[in-house]
């Protein structure tokens, strides 16, 4: 290995830069590792983001200073990690050394497929549709096949994460047994977000194999020998969704609790939405009421995977308070529909809430002919005596309840949460623009996980003023 940096060193010292891969030769699945290397004072080397069409998974430097002909020298070495699918060429890379810029050799990796002919172990991955629409919901599953003569004592199952796609687990499956060999199915479902060819690189499963050997005090250990098994890696040309970003069949449907409410009272909504696609990319849905106060939920998404769907149910809350009758409208979900293969928009029917107003004082009047003989009636049955007794009487309790009240200052009664305390609140909806700003304030605690501080002392204040 040294004769060999030696002949390495000695060709970068001649060319300037050098470029050469780690291993020229891998199997589907392994890393390959570029490595370019440079001898000067300044070294630059250029910004890479892929090779030969791959991502790069990593890099890292190494840099070493020696004595070349009585010079002191900065070697450099750059190594990039990326994965090919298949066997390509490498373009060469210009490096800059002391100002000049100096261009590689053009390079290529040869990428052979694991011979699973002979093999105890295989993984392969299938998906069921390549041609896809984009926020599709693509079915893959990941078929491991292990020899059971082999002794298997652990077993690492890491799945492909693709870029631009959404990830979710499929339907667990249990092992069945084929013959000789044992059988692992792992089931998930992709959601492409964007348009395009893409290339799912390989899944693996690293097999722990059991083996005896003896420590330093030759006493046998069970220890694990590692071996890694590689998928294949699937193409998908995802096609273009316009004018949603939906894909399935949902139904969408909204209820109230109330549609009559009292002046100052809310009425409480649920929207809900149920069907199969990708309900990660619901957005939470505003209600806008011209005169109203709306709050809503964070939205509740539950999914489940079947053998070939994801099944799921939105749920958003919605709070709405207002002093005048008010109308719900109607909201919407449009998604593409791949029975029929087009948009469908589907909505829910406008609601209307009425509100009734508070109590209203109820004035009677009298034809002046009743009302004179009524006065005629009450006065000749009134005595001066009981006159002056119920005025005395009346004199007496005001001057005792005004007492009381100097004495005795108002307690507020004690309030289980916020949703009490803003019950209390709206009996003075309007009252003042304070006591608007705490409603709000309550509003947004209750429905919008809201942390505001509530001034009780303005309640009490409002409740001695309707005293």
């Amino acid at each position: 290995m040294r004769f060999f940096g030696s002949i390495l060193l000695l060709i970068t010292s001649l060319f300037g830069v050098e470029a050469h891969l780690l291993k020229s030769s891998i199997i589907v699945g392994e890393r390959a590792v570029l490595i370019l290397s440079a001898s000067g004072k300044e070294v630059e080397f250029p910004e890479i983001s892929n090779i030969a069409g791959y991502d790069i998974i990593s890099t890292s430097t190494q840099r070493k200073m020696q004595y070349i002909n009585g010079k002191l020298t900065n070697q450099l070495e750059k190594h990039y990690a990326f994965m090919p699918l298949r066997s390509v060429d490498i373009a060469p890379f210009e490096i800059e050394v002391d100002g000049v810029k100096k261009s590689t050799k053009p390079l290529r990796i040869e990428v052979k497929k694991t011979d699973i002919s002979n093999s105890p172990f295989t993984l392969e991955m299938r998906v069921q549709n390549t041609e896809p629409m984009q926020f599709e919901a693509v079915a893959v599953e990941f078929i491991f096949k292990r020899n059971l003569d082999i002794d298997v004592a652990e077993l690492r199952f890491t799945p492909p994460k693709p870029e631009h796609f959404w990830i979710k687990d499929g339907k667990k499956s249990k092992t069945e047994i084929e013959g000789n060999f044992a059988i692992h199915k792992m089931n998930f479902f992709i959601f492409p977000q964007k348009s395009g060819s893409f290339e799912i690189y390989p899944a693996q499963v690293d097999v722990g194999l059991a083996s005896r050997q003896r420590d330093i005090f030759s006493i046998f250990a069970n220890q694990l020998n590692w071996k890694r098994v590689f998928s294949n890696s699937i193409t998908l040309h995802v096609q273009e969704l316009v004018g949603t970003n939906l894909h399935g069949n949902f139904d969408i449907s909204l209820q109230v609790d109330s549609t009559h409410i009292e002046q100052g009272e809310g009425v409480n909504a649920t929207l809900t939405i149920v069907g199969d696609g990708n309900f990660d990319d619901i957005e939470a849905y505003k209600i806008e009421i011209e005169d109203a106060n709306v709050f809503a939920d964070r939205p509740l998404v539950k999914t489940h995977a079947t053998q070939k769907q994801i099944k799921g149910e939105f749920i958003q809350k919605f709070s709405i308070s207002s002093n005048t009758e008010f109308t719900i409208p109607p909201l919407s979900i449009t998604y593409f529909d791949a029975k029929a293969k087009k948009l469908v928009t589907k909505k829910t029917e406008a609601i209307d809430i009425h509100v009734r107003s508070g109590d209203v004082e109820k004035v009677v009047q009298f034809s002046p002919s009743k009302l004179k003989s009524q006065e005629i009636l009450i006065k000749s049955e009134i005595s001066y005596i009981g006159l002056s007794t119920a005025f005395l009487a009346g004199v007496l309790t005001t001057l005792l309840i005004i007492y009381i009240f100097r004495k005795k200052e108002l307690k507020l009664p004690r309030f289980r949460d916020d949703r009490e305390l803003l019950k209390e609140f709206l009996k003075f909806r309007g009252a003042s623009t304070e006591i608007d700003e705490q409603i709000k304030a309550l509003e947004e605690n209750i429905y919008a996980d809201g942390k505001n501080i509530i001034d009780k002392k303005l309640l009490k204040s409002m409740v001695k003023q309707s005293c």
